[in-house]
């Protein structure tokens, strides 16, 4: 038969058991969420990649910068080509005053002569611009240089093989020098467009690449902090398990411990 006395003492050392580990268990279900918190804390300032966002960040901040000075360099051209475009139509005109006999008249000195200098002030009014990944051989320094020489071609009324001898030579070194001029700097506004595009598509490339890194590393830490959120909850869920057996055994060893009560009108109350 069980002796009341260890049958109550179980039941005392159950309840006190099941109070106990219901404190244990929020002080650990307490310390176990603070730890959490600062493993999130510590996957949130953590990144895998911090040096190729850093390396996208200055290579597009670099190409954003080049953007504009292209764009300003090749309008820049673009103004020169249109003025050795004018420059050339000038020089056509000007070739045709003296080109329709052997003769140079007082007129065509005099047409020749302000026709002459209103190509060379334009030529001078041509505006030099370098560009660092850009090479147009100096072109327009070139061409520029060659102003004075122009400039020194006069015609005088007379014969024009003779009195003007080596005028139309000059002149058309000088229409060779300024098409020459005008076809370079044409290429250069082409080679800096192609450069721009070049550099808008290297721009967007980082751009995408570098929202690409940035979803990537999102994922990776919300992954890592969901793996811990199932740690905790496996954890929390074996603690709560393990006291639930033990809670279970110390009832069952309490039955076991605790005297049979008879219920009221049995026989075997006659015998208590």
């Amino acid at each position: 038969m069980a002796d009341p006395i260890t049958a109550q003492l179980a039941k005392i050392s159950q309840a006190a058991s099941k109070q106990g580990f219901e404190i244990q268990f929020n002080n650990l279900q307490n310390s176990l969420i603070k730890r959490f918190n600062s493993e999130v804390e510590k996957i949130e300032d953590s990144s895998t990649i911090d040096h190729k966002v850093k390396a996208l960040q200055k290579e597009s901040a670099r190409l954003a910068s080049a953007l504009p000075v292209l764009e300003q360099y090749r309008v820049n051209n673009q103004n020169n080509y249109s003025q050795l475009d004018r420059i050339s139509d000038d020089l056509a005109d000007l070739r045709a005053l003296i080109n329709d006999d052997n003769t140079v008249t007082a007129d065509e000195v005099t047409a020749f002569t302000e026709l002459r200098d209103k190509i060379a002030a334009r030529a001078n009014n041509l505006f030099i611009f370098v560009h660092p990944d850009i090479n147009d051989g100096n072109i327009i320094p070139r061409f520029k240089d060659s102003v004075p020489d122009f400039e020194a071609i006069t015609p005088v009324a007379g014969s024009l093989d003779g009195d003007n001898a080596g005028l139309l030579d000059a002149l058309d070194e000088f229409i060779t020098q300024a098409s020459v001029a005008a076809t370079v700097t044409s290429n250069t506004v082409s080679t800096t467009l192609d450069l721009e595009s070049k550099v808008q598509q290297e721009f967007s490339n980082a751009d995408t690449e570098l929202l690409s890194l940035t979803f990537e590393e999102k994922e990776r830490r919300q992954q890592e902090i969901d793996d811990l959120k199932v740690d905790l909850g496996n954890t929390l869920r074996a603690i709560s398990l393990s006291f639930e057996i033990n809670s279970e055994l110390a009832t069952q060893l309490n039955s076991a411990l605790t005297a049979p009560v008879p219920a009221p009108g049995s026989v075997l109350n006659m015998f208590t």
